[in-house]
């Protein structure tokens, strides 16, 4: 290939780039101003709450345009000011019935002292000035990063206010093997990464707790202890530290490929006392603020569903459920599983001796209700207690 052929793609992809830049920044505008109709708006507002990067410059438009419009109010009022000053002239306005009686004019011997006070006025109305456009300007930028931030909720369950099942109930009278008779600080949902007892969970769900229990869909629970935590990908690695624990092979396998735009995935977690199925499909490719390491999915999740397993149709691991969007029900965020097989890789042999994660997969090609009954056993519910 010629040299030029690659800097003239270059230079095309980078014109449609910006073209598309534009007609973004046009559409934002019309927006704005009220020139779309009902269902050019109602489209625009569903493409912003579907692709985080357009919500984003819609959000810097209005903060660059009420920035424009404080400015715009603080030179009006310096017009106005202006006007009032030039008419006070050389004379004074005549009085009722009273002809006009010149001003005195001052000492030329004056007229610097009076220009020295007058720049000094200047110089101290335009630092107020500058000062109050900086501050209004902090404020806006503060208000518009706390917005955004108050766009991303992790989805762990308070489980102090939440009245437990009659099943739990009876599940814990039935069965010697069993948490504490209080319901827990909080709760969430993991997943089994290995046929001895590791489990993959969130780290907000375990952050702070003082001890852990794991419950399966049986109702039996079993103490567990966090081993190993990634705090920059909201991960948690913990190992059943109890000896009636029983292993199993794990029927799944992660995929570390990327998943398709629009694939359609599930999720089981556990927002209530008993294992809840969910139905959706990939959004983006990127996360919450374009977070490289998770997919942002259309799918319902709740308080508790945090940790859950995210998996295509062939019933491979494809992602964790992490978060969801505040402003906007259905839009959840998962890491990818490429990301976690990095994670459990690079830990030491020591803490997790048994790399099972690239097993044949048993669920694919069964139909959902199967693959469904027999992934019920690899999905716990996650109980803190602090």
């Amino acid at each position: 290939m010629k040299p030029g052929v690659s800097s003239n793609r270059q230079k095309i992809k980078e014109e449609i780039r910006m073209k598309d830049q534009l007609h973004l920044l046009q559409e934002i505008e019309r927006y704005f101003e009220g020139h779309m109709s009902d269902e050019e708006r109602a489209a625009f507002e569903a493409l912003r709450l579907t692709d985080p990067e357009v919500d984003r410059q819609v959000e810097e438009q209005l903060l660059f345009l009420e920035t424009l419009q404080q400015y715009g109010q603080r030179k009006d009022l310096q017009n106005k000011m202006d006007q009032i000053h030039a008419a006070m002239g050389p004379h004074t306005a005549a009085a009722d019935g009273m002809p006009e009686r010149p001003v005195m004019q001052p000492l030329r011997s004056r007229t610097p002292v009076t220009r020295r006070r007058a720049l000094t006025n200047l110089a101290a109305a335009a630092c107020i000035a500058l000062v109050t456009s900086l501050t209004t300007i902090a404020i806006m930028q503060q208000a518009a990063k706390r917005k955004s931030t108050a766009q991303y909720e992790d989805v762990r369950r308070v489980l102090n206010n939440i009245q437990r099942s009659q099943n739990a109930l009876i599940n814990d009278i039935n069965s010697n093997k069993k948490a504490p008779a209080n319901p827990g600080t909080y709760g969430g949902t993991g997943f089994a990464i290995s046929a001895n007892g590791y489990i993959i969970t969130n780290y907000h769900v375990v952050a702070g707790a003082d001890s852990l229990y794991v419950q399966n869909n049986k109702g039996e629970a079993f103490k567990a202890s966090s081993i190993f935590e990634d705090i920059s990908s909201d991960l948690a690695i913990l190992k059943i530290a109890d000896s009636t624990f029983k292993s199993q092979p794990l029927p799944y396998a992660l995929k570390p490929q990327q998943v398709r735009l629009g694939e359609e995935v599930f999720t089981m977690g556990y927002p209530r006392d008993e294992i809840v199925y969910g139905k959706g499909y990939i959004s983006a490719q990127t996360g919450f603020n374009g977070d490289t390491v998770a997919y942002q999915v259309a799918i319902p999740v709740n308080p508790g569903n945090s940790g859950a397993p995210l998996m295509d149709n062939e019933g491979n691991i494809v992602g964790i459920i992490t978060g969801k969007q505040t402003s906007s029900d259905g839009i959840a965020f998962a890491v990818k599983s490429a990301h976690l097989k990095r994670l459990l890789e690079e830990m030491p042999k020591e803490k997790l001796p048994r790399r099972e994660w690239t097993r044949k997969n048993h669920l694919e090609h069964l139909p959902r209700v199967d693959q469904i009954r027999k992934l019920e056993d690899f999905v716990y519910m996650v109980k803190v207690y602090n």
